[in-house]
C-alpha cells in the first residue's frame, strides 16, 4: 500500500512538474502533460540537475602541463551520439523568438526525446546561458585567434537576446547564415519634378535616437539636397521595423533591411574543436586532462585567391547549409556544388557549458533505460578525437608543418610522447 501512495504521488509531482514548470533549462522529459507518460517509468523526477565541480589542483602540485588542441569528427561512428539526431528547420519559417516560451515554436522540428549537442548550444545561446567568443577581432578577421577568449560578444542581461537589438544581432549572426541586408532605399518624385530620387537612409550618428532621427528627416531633411519632404514616406512604414534596422545600423553606415538568413541545423555541423589541458597533478599521482573551451565546425566557402592574404572569411555569408535531403546549399537555399574548408564558428568556455549539458542526454546503444548525459560522455571521454595543435615555440597547427598522412602520424606521436613522458615518472 505504500508503494502505491508513494508511486502516485511521485507521478502526480512529475505531472504538475511537466505542466507548470519551466523545463527550459533541461532536456526533454518523457512526462508530455495531461497525464500522459512516453514510457514505462518516470524517466527523471528531479528539475534541473547540478554539474560535479572538477578536483582541486593547487598550483604547487600543477608540475607538467600541455595544452592539447583536438577535433572530435563527424564521420566517425564513436562520435555520432555528439551529433545526432538532427534538428531541421522549416524554409522561411522561424523567425527570431520573441520570448524563452517561443524558441521551440515556429519551424524548428527536433527530436522529442533527445538532442544533438549543437541543438542544445543554439537553445541555451538564445536563452541567454552560454556565452559566446568571437574566432577573431571584428576589426582584424584575418588572425583566428578567439580560442583565448579575446573577443566576447558581451551582454548586460540574461535576456539580452530578446531585450537588446544589438546584441541579438550579433550573436543571431554566430547561429544562422545568410546573406546581409541591402540597404534601405526608395523613390520619391517631387512636387513640380519629373524625375525621381533615389533616397538612402543613413545613420549619422550613434549617439542620436531613432525618434531624433526621424524628427530631423522629416522636418529638416538630410542636407541641402535633399529636404524634407523626400522623408514624408517615413511617416507611413512600419515604425518597429524601421527602428529595429535603425538600432542594429552604426554611425555613418545605411540604414539596412533585415538579413534574409537561415537558421544553422545540426547537419551543419562537421566537428567539434576543443582546448584541453593535459597535466599532472603531484597530489593524486596522476595525468588528467580538462577541457577548457569547445568550437562547433562547419562548412565554409573558401576565399577567392586574391583575397587570402587580405580578407577573413565571413562565417555569416560564406556558410553553406545542408536542407532535409542531405544536400549542401548556400545562403539563398540554392544548391552549392563548390569547394568547402573546414572552419570553428565560435568558442565557449567548455566549464559554463557542464551548466547546461548535465542536464541533456545522449543514446546508449546497449539499453534505452540507461542514458546519460553530454557532461557524463564528456567527463568520461566517450569519444574520439585527432590532435590538430598543440602549444610550442612556433604557435602553429601541425598542417602547417605536416600534411595529409604525416599529420596524423605526428598527432599520434605527440600522443606517444605525453605517454612516454607519463611512463617515465614511474620509472626509478
Amino acid at each position: 500500500m505504500k508503494a502505491r501512495v508513494l508511486f502516485f504521488l511521485i507521478f502526480a509531482s512529475s505531472c504538475l512538474l511537466a505542466q507548470g514548470v519551466d523545463n527550459s533549462n533541461r532536456g526533454p522529459i518523457n512526462v508530455l502533460g495531461n497525464g500522459v507518460v512516453d514510457g514505462v517509468v518516470l524517466k527523471e523526477e528531479l528539475p534541473v540537475r547540478s554539474k560535479i565541480e572538477y578536483e582541486h589542483v593547487r598550483e604547487a602540485d600543477y608540475v607538467w602541463s600541455k595544452r592539447v588542441f583536438s577535433r572530435i569528427d563527424r564521420r566517425e561512428k564513436i562520435n555520432h551520439i555528439i551529433f545526432f539526431p538532427d534538428d531541421f528547420f522549416e524554409p522561411n519559417s522561424y523567425v527570431f523568438p520573441s520570448s524563452p516560451e517561443n524558441i521551440d515554436k515556429g519551424g524548428w522540428i527536433k527530436h522529442q526525446e533527445r538532442f544533438s549537442l549543437w541543438t542544445v548550444i543554439m537553445k541555451h545561446i538564445m536563452l541567454g546561458d552560454l556565452q559566446v567568443f568571437e574566432v577573431s577581432d571584428t576589426n582584424f578577421t584575418l588572425i583566428e585567434d578567439g580560442y583565448q577568449f579575446k573577443y566576447p560578444i558581451v551582454k548586460n542581461g540574461k535576456n539580452d537576446f530578446f531585450d537588446n537589438p544589438k546584441y541579438r544581432n550579433r550573436a543571431s549572426r554566430k547561429i544562422s547564415y545568410g546573406s546581409s541586408g541591402e540597404p534601405w532605399k526608395y523613390e520619391v518624385t517631387p512636387e513640380g519634378e519629373d524625375d525621381p530620387v533615389e533616397v538612402t537612409l543613413l545613420r549619422d550618428d550613434d549617439n542620436e535616437t531613432y525618434d531624433a532621427w526621424l524628427e530631423r528627416l522629416t522636418t529638416q531633411g538630410a542636407d541641402a539636397q535633399k529636404g524634407p519632404e523626400l522623408y514624408q514616406v517615413l511617416k507611413n512604414v512600419d515604425q518597429t521595423k524601421l527602428r529595429t534596422q535603425y538600432d542594429n545600423a552604426k554611425g555613418g553606415s545605411p540604414v539596412k533591411f533585415p538579413d534574409n538568413l537561415q537558421y544553422i541545423n545540426s547537419a551543419c555541423i562537421t566537428a567539434y574543436n576543443i582546448k584541453e589541458d593535459w597535466f599532472f597533478d603531484k597530489e593524486r599521482s596522476i595525468l588528467d586532462r580538462r577541457i577548457i573551451s569547445i568550437a562547433p565546425v562547419a562548412r565554409l566557402k573558401p576565399l577567392e585567391p586574391e583575397a587570402m592574404e587580405t580578407d577573413g572569411i565571413n562565417r555569416f555569408s560564406s556558410l553553406i547549409g545542408v536542407d532535409r535531403r542531405g544536400n549542401l546549399i548556400d545562403g539563398k537555399g540554392d544548391p552549392y556544388l563548390g569547394n568547402v574548408i573546414e572552419k570553428e564558428l565560435f568558442w565557449l568556455y567548455f566549464p559554463e557549458l557542464r551548466d547546461v549539458i548535465v542536464n541533456y542526454y545522449t543514446y546508449n546503444d546497449n539499453s534505452d533505460s540507461q542514458w546519460m548525459s553530454f557532461d557524463d560522455l564528456f567527463w568520461k571521454r566517450k569519444f574520439s578525437s585527432t590532435i590538430y595543435r598543440v602549444s610550442d615555440k612556433f604557435d602553429r597547427e601541425i598542417e602547417d608543418y605536416k600534411y595529409g598522412v604525416d599529420a596524423l602520424y605526428e598527432a599520434e606521436r605527440i600522443k606517444d610522447d605525453i605517454r612516454t613522458w607519463e611512463i617515465d615518472v614511474w620509472n626509478y
